[in-house]
């Protein structure tokens, strides 16, 4: 056995697995029982009527439309959803992948309409995720103004990212990238290689099943191994990025679960 392959591919997914659930748990905690002031900190001292219904269509509103950015920004609101709705279809799509050719066959899904769907619902998902994250990206690399009732603000966007926001996002553009080249050709040109060989390397990791895993995932395609191995990096690191905001919605105070109070502002040119 190819002991890299072993590494890699064998042991270093159950270790990022592990940071995931981890690193997850730890972070909740540590908003839980903050020393200093937090991002989730809340400075109003009120109390919430509100019932759990109007709290939950709240926070769903926001997680799925958005709807407290147009008007604000608008470059942040249309990068958000195609973004996060590209990310969402993409993942459906590969949940699709991961059912097994004789259930699909059970369910009257040929092989060919398998790999259509595959296409049409993961390229569809890649294609707004790709368009959404490069308006995102351009968004944090030009600075900008924009008018705040009478007053004109600055809004020095790469003054106030970090290594850590660009490091998130060119592992995501790499990521959004190589699925899509393995959607839009790949599956064309090696028909049924996911099927065949990530799909059965994650049923074998699931049942523990090392070495079996191993002989099916040796014959994927470089490039799904380094799309496979930078998705492994960023399980692994999305505890400890902003990517956490996905949790927020735990700790409801009224910045979160109340309506949006909006400021129209305008952009300035230059």
């Amino acid at each position: 056995m190819n002991y890299a392959y072993l590494i890699v591919f064998g042991y270093v997914p159950y270790i990022a697995v592990v940071i995931f659930i981890v690193g997850i748990i730890f972070r909740l905690v540590r908003w839980l029982m903050p020393k200093a002031l937090t991002g989730l900190y809340n400075v109003n001292a009120t109390v919430n009527d509100d019932s759990y219904g109007k709290i939950t269509i709240e926070i769903l509103k926001r997680i799925f439309l958005f709807y407290t950015l147009p008007g604000t920004d608008t470059a942040l609101f249309v990068g958000s959803v195609l973004f996060h709705w590209g990310i969402w279809i993409a993942l459906v799509g590969h949940l699709g992948l991961l059912i097994p050719p004789a259930q699909l066959g059970a369910m009257g899904i040929s092989p060919t309409m398998h790999v259509l769907l595959a296409k049409v619902i993961g390229g569809l998902g890649g294609v707004m995720a790709l368009v959404g994250m490069l308006i995102l990206i351009g968004r944090r690399l030009i600075d900008r103004s924009v008018k705040v009732g009478n007053f004109v603000v600055k809004l020095p966007m790469r003054s106030l990212s970090y290594l850590d926001d660009y490091f998130a996002d060119a592992l995501l553009l790499l990521i959004i990238l190589l699925g899509l080249i393995q959607t839009l050709w790949l599956e064309s040109v090696e028909p049924g290689f996911f099927e065949y060989s990530v799909a059965p390397w994650i049923w074998n990791l699931a049942s523990f099943n090392v070495d079996k895993a191993i002989s099916y995932i040796m014959a994927a395609p470089p490039i799904t191994l380094a799309h496979v191995i930078l998705a492994m990096i960023f399980i692994a690191y999305f505890p400890w990025g902003k990517m956490m905001h996905l949790f927020s919605f735990i700790y409801i105070s009224p910045t979160v679960a109340r309506p949006s109070i909006k400021i129209r502002v305008k952009s300035i040119p230059g």
